[in-house]
């Protein structure tokens, strides 16, 4: 990773990047694999289903809910929110990049934005997978079932039907609605700009990056919240956190700078980024290294206040993942903190691409285990175990994400446009 050089940067260099027929199919191989583990865990779950069923008289209503098993789709949901997050945390850095006019990180623009190109896919996946659910072809918010409303059912519950001007479905569909479409269309507002600037290198379509940019981080900065309530928190709609929605926020913004480095040093070691140079190197790893604090800041700060209250209704929701998964909400510090805390903290690691590489691929494993540990206790009474639908998923969605991912970067343009792209070009940390 050392400073090459390079005055001019040609579109020959920047797009010699080719995403070759053999990954391709490796890929894909990945994503087969994938629908296959989903397709025999279901078949799996059918046969054991049946057998429940043959030596355990149940009655209409419980064989019917038997049937209306989740599997494969909470494995999917979460894989696909995911890497979704990514997406979005990739977004909102480039945004929060253009609207400071940071110089150093200008470079860095295309990757960031060729990392967001899942949004689109991403964002439909979710709301499709909502749509089945208020259908009733998939119940995983329990707080979509009717009866629970009935003051006359023997399912009604005080507390969910005291939220019905919030937990609605058409309303609940609308917000998701505007979630997902605003998040389309900022995507691609601010992919349009950035092409166009590059071509132009107007000061004009710069300020239009710029304003777009803020008008972005004050949409994303508010729905962000919204998104964490209805996709994620109120899957368990008996618990309410006011911290959620920032600290969901802050796992956007470490996965994606977790993954904007990994590509960033693959694509230099192949020759295909030669500008990144270990100063960028240093200034990505301190983002890294701060937002990972951020993101244990807010998880202890949760944690703490629930432990000093002691209210039953709220610590719950730790002694429920405590019971199920051994502890995974603290053993989850080990990747998310106590690794990147000590591996980053020495201004040298923060410029050794194998370090930042695998402490990168440490934080993106971490915070999966984050989101599972999130979504998976409350989809039902009895939560979801790690299996191999969920594997079947991540391989599955994993693919797909790597292969959009990849195929856009095959497109990656130099952001030349950009007019402190020499700055960032000639960029070198001052302490190093």
């Amino acid at each position: 990773m050392e400073n090459i050089g390079i005055c001019h940067v040609s579109k020959k260099q920047i797009n010699m990047y080719q995403f070759s027929k053999k990954n391709k199919k490796i890929i894909i191989l990945i994503m087969i694999i994938g629908l296959i583990f989903i397709f025999l865990d279901k078949i799996f779950l059918e046969k054991k289903k049946n057998f429940s069923n043959f030596n355990k008289v149940k009655n209409i209503k419980e064989i019917k809910y038997e049937e209306k098993k989740n599997k494969p789709w909470p494995g999917l949901y979460i894989s696909i929110f995911y890497f979704t997050s990514i997406s979005l945390g990739s977004l909102f850095f480039l945004g929060i990049q253009n609207v400071s006019k940071s110089g150093w990180s200008v470079i860095l623009h295309p990757i960031m934005e060729k990392i967001a190109s899942f949004i689109p896919y991403g964002c439909l996946m979710i709301f499709i997978i909502l749509l089945l659910n208020a259908m009733d072809f998939i119940h995983m918010f329990h707080w979509m079932d009717s009866d629970l409303y009935d003051p006359y059912s023997a399912k009604y519950d005080q507390i969910i039907a005291s939220k019905k001007l919030f937990l609605n479905i058409p309303f609940f569909l609308i917000r998701s609605v505007i979630y997902v479409l605003g998040c389309i269309f900022f995507y691609s507002k601010i992919k349009k700009i950035s092409y166009t600037l590059d071509l132009t290198h107007s000061l004009n379509d710069y300020k239009k990056l710029n304003l777009i940019s803020v008008i972005f981080i004050i949409f994303f900065s508010i729905i962000s919240i919204f998104m964490a309530w209805d996709w994620i928190m109120s899957l368990n709609p008996h618990w309410i956190s006011t911290l959620f929605g920032w600290y969901v926020l802050s796992s956007y913004i470490v996965t994606s700078i977790g993954t904007i480095s990994i590509i960033a040093i693959y694509m230099n070691k192949k020759g295909y980024f030669p500008l990144f140079k270990k100063s960028h190197l240093h200034d990505l790893s301190k983002y890294l290294f701060s937002s990972s604090l951020l993101w244990t800041y807010l998880w202890f700060s949760q944690f703490l206040l629930y432990w000093y209250g002691n209210i039953p209704e709220e610590i719950y929701y730790f002694l429920k993942r405590e019971e199920m998964y051994n502890s995974i909400h603290f053993w989850m510090l080990i990747p998310n903190f106590i690794i990147p805390f000590f591996g980053l903290i020495s201004s040298k690691n923060k410029t050794n691409p194998k370090i930042v590489f695998t402490i990168s691929l440490i934080l993106l494993i971490g915070h999966y285990m984050d989101i599972y540990n999130l979504i998976a206790p409350d989809i039902n009474k009895k939560g979801i175990k790690f299996g191999v639908s969920e594997i079947g998923s991540l391989l599955l969605i994993g693919g797909f994400f790597s292969y959009i991912l990849f195929s856009n970067l095959k497109k990656l343009n130099s952001a030349t446009g950009n007019p402190f792209f020499h700055e960032s070009k000639n960029y070198k940390y001052p302490y190093m």
